[in-house]
This record gives C-alpha cells, structure tokens and sequence, in this order.
C-alpha cells in the first residue's frame, strides 16, 4: 500500500474539464511529463505535473494537478 494522495487531471488547461480521482489506498501511479496516458476512452499527452502540499495538522494529502492535451 502506497501514499494516499489525490489527482487532480485538466484537459486541454480547460478548468471546467478538471476529474478529482482520490487515491487513498495509493495505487495510481502519477504520470510524467511528455508520457501518453489514456482517459476518457482517448490518448493524451501530459504536459506538466504538479505537485501541491497544504501544511496542516493532521497533515493534508498531496494534490497532483496533471494537465492533459490532445495528441497531435
């Protein structure tokens, strides 16, 4: 069993595309910048990866903003 964390994915920098996946049981892998992954039945190419840690008692999960664009 991994870390708990959450993934944030944005579509084409589109906001209102924005799907939370919540990891808690820490089994999704995070993406790389420059990979191919597959969402929504497409391919996409992963532009950017951030990673975004609150500093809170009890300790919040890391959010991992993942932008997506299409393939070219």
């Amino acid at each position: 069993m991994g870390t708990a964390k959450q993934i944030v994915f944005r579509y084409n920098g589109d906001p209102a595309t924005e799907e939370h996946v919540a990891d808690l049981e820490g089994e999704e892998t995070i993406p790389t910048q420059g990979a191919i992954v597959e969402r929504k039945r497409k391919q996409w190419k992963v532009v950017a990866v951030h990673k975004e840690e609150r500093v809170t008692t009890p300790k919040a999960i890391p959010v991992y903003r993942v932008y997506l664009s299409d393939l070219l």
